[in-house]
């Protein structure tokens, strides 16, 4: 399998890494806006940009990826986003409908220069497996992409009721990194009700042998951690 653009993450533009909420304290929030320029276009950029997954230490030792990997692929993200960061800017300007159209197709273009990097960082069960975890970390959002469609024979009543699932799905994290500034116990809790809720969702969306197709093309399911830190 190769490692195609993950439309997938199209959605999930609430969070840089997966599930990596640090909790600000009021004092480290004041020192952040100060920093930024009036419309926070940094804090905003950072929101947009897809999740790395391979940041995460759980998925990193699941891949088995040593620390010159972890270190290039750091690299590779760095540089991806800020070859991209002036038009992920703008995404703040647009109004909902239009800024998602947009964040799709920045993402597609994204991934392409980020997977061509990739591509010479991980050994080829590597790459098959941090596919597999992409789409579904995705999940709803992974619906975007073109070759999961075709996968997955979506149809063209799926498709129209998708955007009030992903909807729904950033609005759960949405809220729950809300919370994880305040209360990572809580939002834990939320995250883990969110997976719960998301795949039965996940599964009614999809007919018996669309979920047969979803489990081949993703592999064995993957539980993901929430990674809830707080400022000392």
């Amino acid at each position: 399998m190769r490692l195609t653009s993950l439309l997938g993450l199209a959605g999930c533009f609430l969070l840089t890494s997966v599930v990596e909420v640090q909790a600000v304290s009021p004092t480290t929030q004041t020192k952040t806006q100060a920093q930024n320029t009036p419309n926070q276009k940094s804090s905003q950029t950072s929101n947009y940009y897809p999740s790395a997954l391979y940041q995460s230490k759980d998925i990193s030792n699941t891949l088995n990826l040593n620390q010159e990997q972890v270190n290039k692929l750091n690299k590779l993200t760095e540089q991806t986003r800020d070859k991209y960061r002036n038009a992920y800017e703008k995404l703040g300007t647009l109004d909902e409908p239009t800024r998602m159209k947009r964040l799709q197709e920045l993402n597609r273009e994204y991934y392409t220069d980020w997977n061509k990097g990739a591509k010479d960082i991980f050994n080829d069960t590597q790459r098959n497996r941090y596919q597999q975890l992409s789409y579904q970390y995705g999940g709803f959002n992974s619906l975007y992409d073109p070759e999961v469609q075709k996968k997955l024979n979506l149809t063209n009543d799926q498709m129209e009721k998708l955007r009030e699932s992903v909807m729904w799905n950033n609005q759960q994290m949405q809220n729950i990194r809300s919370t994880a500034t305040t209360d990572p116990t809580k939002a834990s809790q939320m995250y883990n009700t969110y997976w719960q809720q998301r795949q039965q969702q996940f599964n009614n969306f999809l007919t018996p042998a669309q979920q047969q197709a979803w489990r081949e093309l993703t592999g064995e399911q993957y539980k993901f951690q929430p990674n809830f830190q707080t400022s000392k």
